[in-house]
């Protein structure tokens, strides 16, 4: 090789060097940007998103929120019950799974085949690294959006501007504001000594709660609950099994039955009222045990999602209806219409609210 092209090749290598160690990262296509996710990773995502799948069922419900229509499908398969509140064409959509819950991952050749623009990972447990892997086995861009409750709004303009519908994304994070102001404004003033006793049942005998700081307890947190459940989480999913006994020493005020796809809908809720162990806890005495709402999505978590703006109003007026005066029923209709695209009949209004609201009577006495 002679003098000249070795100096010509020495030039060309220390020019790719560069280029490779002090670009600013990866060519970016007229028809990509590059956004900042909440979780401070850079990410490039088409200009145009047509199809977006969530990790989880949490990210997946607030696209489903915000525009449906890019839905390119379900995490899990809806029971009937969750069907029923679906508008067309969201309750066809295929189920591809994701990345939540106990160990479970998506199917990734299922998904590559849905052909989404854009994977949404939404208060995952798992979080940055696990979004990591999936945007390199799937060759898909990760977007990371905050999953806690009081960042809702801003998580709400965020998703609008990647998902490019950001007037409605600024309705409904002015929904979340007005009513997590509201409720923040009125509880600052409820003393400790006053804060209701709350205990969340989960699981077919509802041992299995949520302790306060946990994700899934996060809404009855907010709305000045005070979780007796003092034991630690054991597992991001949740689920923590405790006694009988220990439920019994707590004797908690409130008890929040809840559900998930682990027991049949009303399961405990029915137990709870013939159960002898059951009937020496306070809540039971004095019936204040209420069901978590459950359609299309649960009301406190699985997952804790937009659906928790109307859980805390609801909770809030079951822990102290002397401060909270909301008409639930109406309450329930605006949610439902303005955030699940659903005109509720008086039939599905009175099936949400069954067992989550005490009855005229109950009220009464």
């Amino acid at each position: 090789m002679s003098k000249k092209c070795l100096v010509s090749l020495v030039v060309l290598l220390s020019l790719a060097g560069c280029s490779r160690w002090h670009s600013s990262g990866p060519a970016v296509r007229g028809d990509q940007r590059v956004m900042t996710n909440m979780a401070g990773r850079t990410v490039i995502v088409p200009k145009k998103i047509t199809r977006v799948l969530g990790m989880s069922p949490t990210g997946t419900i607030l696209t489903y929120t915000l525009s449906p229509e890019l839905l390119a499908g379900w995490n899990y398969y809806p029971d009937p019950g969750e069907l029923a509140f679906y508008q067309e064409p969201y309750n066809h959509l295929p189920v591809l799974g994701g990345w939540y819950g106990k160990g479970n991952t998506g199917n990734l050749e299922t998904i590559v085949k849905a052909h989404p623009d854009l994977i949404i990972s939404m208060g995952d447990a798992m979080g940055y690294a696990v979004a990591e892997r999936v945007q390199q086995q799937t060759h898909i861009p990760v977007f990371i959006l905050s999953g806690e409750l009081k960042k809702l709004p801003e998580t709400y303009l965020v998703a609008g501007d990647l998902l490019g519908n950001p007037t409605r994304a600024a309705q409904l994070a002015a929904e979340c504001r007005q009513t997590i102001q509201e409720i923040e404004t009125k509880i600052s003033a409820i003393p400790t000594a006053k804060r209701r006793r709350v205990y969340y049942a989960e699981g077919p005998t509802g041992l299995e709660p949520e302790p306060a700081g946990s994700m899934h307890s996060e809404a009855i947190d907010f709305a000045d609950g005070l979780n007796v459940a003092a034991v630690p989480g054991q597992q991001s999913y949740g689920h923590t099994p405790v006694s009988m006994e220990q439920v019994l020493r707590w004797n908690p005020e409130v008890v929040i039955s809840g559900y998930d796809h682990t027991s049949s809908p009303g399961e405990f809720y029915r137990k709870i009222w013939t159960n002898p162990a059951w009937k020496k806890v306070t809540a039971v005495r004095n019936r204040e045990v209420f069901e978590t709402p459950q359609y299309p999505f649960n009301w406190i978590d699985r997952p804790p999602s937009a659906n928790r703006v109307i859980g805390i109003k609801w909770l809030a007026n079951l822990f102290y209806p002397e401060i909270f005066h909301y008409d639930m029923r109406q309450e329930t209709r605006k949610f439902y219409k303005t955030f699940y695209h659903v005109d509720l009949s008086e039939a599905q209004l009175n099936q949400i609210l069954a067992t989550a609201v005490k009855s005229p009577t109950e009220k009464a006495k």
